[in-house]
């Protein structure tokens, strides 16, 4: 059983965390632009929080190179750019397919069987308009297959993972399309043709981060 004083340290590990992602998000889709102020005690009072976990959240973010701060530790969102958002989309590709290709090698048919379910219910998500639950669906797809990272690789696609997802924001015009691309790379790790596999994984991350490109661009990102 914990502790109180443990109690309140999960708490506050799980607001940090929420708030994190939160912000990451805003930012990778363009609800926060760049250049923005990141004002501590506004941004804590519109998430219900303390400014503790808000201000460990920018710290956070100003490591990943999504927020910038100064001396007198005020924050503002980095001056990201079109193409920055390309380069994370195009190294998430690189990552991922390598796995893609290991999964082809090493996943078990209870494996493929559960990409399988995972697919079909992301297709009656999206016919239902249940965007939320399709990119839960989504991540819990692309988890399983990344599941053989280890290593230096587990530790840069983690990284990269963190930057191509928009959990809390999953609108993006075009990118539910992007499922279409998904029973192909289940039949290509089921039949253990890596190439094929990493080619279709390589392709399909591209044409998400297409579809995110061109929404940003929509919304006045250069």
């Amino acid at each position: 059983m914990l502790l109180p004083d443990d109690q309140g340290t999960v708490r506050h590990k799980k607001a940090s965390e929420w708030v994190l992602s939160h912000l990451r998000d805003s930012i990778l889709a363009g609800r926060l632009k760049p250049g923005e102020p990141l004002p501590l005690v506004q941004l804590a009072n519109e998430v219900g929080l303390s400014t503790t976990p808000v201000r460990e959240a920018l710290g956070r973010l100003q490591d990943e190179g999504l927020v910038v701060g100064d001396a007198r530790r005020t924050f503002r969102v980095a001056e990201l750019t079109l193409d920055d958002i390309t380069d994370y989309y195009l190294l998430h590709a690189q990552f991922s397919g390598i796995l893609a290709e290991r999964a082809a090698r090493s996943l078990s048919e209870s494996d493929v069987s559960y990409l399988r379910t995972l697919d079909q219910e992301m297709r009656e998500k999206s016919d239902a308009g249940d965007f939320a639950a399709l990119h839960e669906l989504n991540y819990e797809f692309h988890k399983r297959i990344n599941s053989l990272a280890a290593g230096v690789l587990k530790r840069f696609v983690t990284v990269t993972s963190r930057l191509v997802t928009r959990r809390t924001y999953p609108d993006v015009p075009g990118y539910t399309h992007s499922i279409d691309d998904h029973n192909a790379i289940i039949e290509a790790i089921a039949a253990h043709d890596g190439e094929k596999a990493r080619t279709l994984m390589e392709d399909h991350i591209k044409h998400v981060g297409e579809a995110v490109i061109d929404d940003l661009r929509e919304r006045g990102w250069k």
